[in-house]
């Protein structure tokens, strides 16, 4: 079998991720990484064994690839989707699938019927309590979906860094909203949400959300995020789920991590899940979702990601933001 030729284009904090996942995998050569940044990008790419490049239409020029990776800021989503459709390449997009609602449409349109692998890094699909949650429930082990609560809360430092690029519900929120919607097989359609300003007003940004949801199948719950917990916080999140059926109940409490270090100055939780560093390499979550990827490339079978779910996502993060605005319940559309 030949090796799948793959390329990652944004070179943040996740798509070197991104890139270090793709170097590691049997079957898979990283054949150029592109980034804007070229110090940051020619020292990844020499790592790596990679090319680099600056220009992303140059590389899709000159690079014979089979995959593009884009982990490029949301609001860059859609043309370099554009991109790599018109060049026929499979595509993994970190979530969200784009930073608007319109632009997330735009995206679905063009790729409802690709004949090629898309889909979107909703990295929770990857966690084995997420899915877990989402094989109960599939299975009828909790009965129907009476009620959730889904929490994300973590440091202040993601918001400083993201600041201008992006906001809560789009970078925070999506995650549980996708996760909720696989897990309870049922599309949240209706939103009643609030927000508080306080600690980044100065930056236009909001600290938390409180978002009460409905889905089509009648089930209510709340979803929770905010981002400006101390940066002493052990580990980088404070997460939960509970789902309520009528036959039994679902909890996962993620900020166990496994493993607590404590020092003279403080007490902290490493990640073991996300994308936790395993004898130097990235590896958790994060290589399961690549991993899925390069196997769906691989035996020409769909992600369990589809474009439908990242629109759906988005549509849920553009009744939250109406509903803050208006004050309002607000209903997908």
């Amino acid at each position: 079998m030949k090796e799948l030729n793959v390329a990652v284009v944004g070179l943040g904090l996740q798509g070197e991720r991104h890139a270090r996942g793709f170097f590691k995998m049997p079957l898979v050569n990283l054949a150029a990484v592109c980034d804007l940044n070229e110090a940051r990008g020619k020292k990844l790419a020499g790592e790596l064994s990679a090319k680099y490049y600056s220009d992303f239409s140059q590389m899709l020029e000159q690079e014979k690839l089979d995959a593009v990776d884009i982990s490029l800021p949301d609001n860059m989503h859609l043309e370099a989707i554009r991109k790599a459709v018109a060049c026929g390449k499979h595509i993994l997009v970190e979530k969200p699938m784009a930073s608007t609602l319109e632009d997330a449409q735009a995206v679905y349109e063009l790729v409802k019927d690709y004949d090629k692998v898309f889909t979107i890094g909703h990295l929770l699909r990857f966690d084995p309590r997420y899915s877990g949650a989402h094989t109960s429930v599939q299975s009828g082990a909790v009965g129907v979906p009476v009620s959730f609560y889904a929490r994300r809360n973590s440091p202040i430092a993601g918001p400083l860094h993201y600041r201008g690029f992006t906001d809560l519900s789009m970078h925070v929120m999506v995650h549980d909203i996708d996760a909720l919607e696989w897990i309870l097989g049922q599309r949240i359609t209706k939103v009643f949400a609030k927000k508080k300003d306080e600690v980044l007003r100065e930056y236009g940004m909001t600290d938390c959300i409180l978002a009460t949801c409905t889905t089509e199948g009648g089930a209510i719950g709340c979803i929770e995020a905010c981002w400006i917990l101390p940066t002493t916080l052990p580990g980088s999140i404070d997460d939960k789920l509970e789902i309520i059926g009528t036959k039994g109940v679902i909890y996962t409490d993620s900020c166990d991590s496994g493993i607590t270090i404590v020092n003279g100055s403080r007490a902290d939780a490493p990640d073991s899940r996300h994308w936790p560093d395993i004898n130097g390499e990235v590896s958790g979550d994060l290589y399961e979702e690549l991993t899925d990827f390069v196997n769906c490339i691989i035996r020409g079978v769909p992600s369990v990601v589809t474009p439908a779910d990242g629109l759906s996502t988005l549509k849920v993060v553009d009744a939250v933001k109406r509903s803050i605005a208006s004050g309002k319940e607000e209903p997908v559309v």
